[in-house]
């Protein structure tokens, strides 16, 4: 993989200002819209990561198809949020299980109380501990799902369990890598952005800073996931 040329295609586009900063308002008018313009921004990643394993030369697309890019955005959370339903079943099982041995503590002794509780307290410790079981397995399948939603094109393929999982099992290394990536990246960026943040020239610079360092991130992030996928697709380096 070529980690480098992950973040650093974005500025040999001509018109990378006006694409990046396309992806900068739409976070802004997002704040004011429960977060639904962001499928957006998600469906574009995705363009991004489609444009990578195909071999454009110029990665970044134009905002020409607004549509496309929501309901690709749309179709890929959908099938995130289906993934993360294993987790938020374990969450409700917690739940119920804290509510009803509180419930029958009123009419209970103090024994039988305790014994509630500290049922309750084991319980929780193995839920958690399955959480972050899933926690990991949704980290490497997450990439997985946007790299299956991008070579097929099909929403249906995404719940294609066994090739989803065989992606990130077989690409394992690289996903990590990416991963990796991203957080330093995205954490030496926020340190000169808190570091300029503190003094009041730098602030001028720093706010409009913060607004472009999401964008790029996750456009970086569609170029390695498209890396990824052109591997899988044999097409190697000459892909981007």
């Amino acid at each position: 993989m070529d980690i480098t040329k992950g973040f650093t295609f974005i500025t040999e586009d001509e018109r990378w200002l006006t694409k990046v900063g396309i992806g900068a308002a739409i976070m802004l008018v997002s704040m004011l819209l429960f977060g639904i313009p962001m499928l957006l921004l998600v469906g574009y990643q995705l363009a991004v990561t489609r444009n990578v394993m195909n071999g454009e030369k110029q990665p970044l697309p134009e905002w020409d198809d607004f549509g496309k890019y929501f309901m690709d955005g749309l179709y890929i959370t959908l099938a995130r949020l289906v993934y993360t339903l294993p987790f938020w079943l374990l969450v409700c099982i917690g739940t119920a299980i804290t509510v009803l041995p509180a419930i029958g503590a009123e009419s209970a002794s103090d024994e039988v109380a305790g014994l509630l509780a500290g049922t309750a307290v084991i319980v929780w410790v193995i839920l958690g501990c399955l959480g972050l079981l899933l926690g990991l397995a949704l980290f490497f399948i997450a990439p997985a799902i946007s790299i299956q939603y991008v070579r097929t094109g099909e929403l249906g393929a995404c719940f294609r369990f066994g090739e989803v999982i065989a992606i990130a099992r077989e690409n394992m290394g690289d996903i990590i890598l990416v991963a990796v990536a991203l957080i330093v990246v995205n954490f030496v960026v926020q340190a000169v952005i808190g570091a300029l943040g503190a003094t009041g020239c730098g602030l001028i610079i720093a706010i409009p800073l913060a607004w472009v360092v999401y964008p790029w991130i996750s456009l970086s992030a569609g170029h390695l996931y498209g890396q990824i996928a052109a591997k899988i697709e044999g097409k190697g380096m000459a892909a981007y």
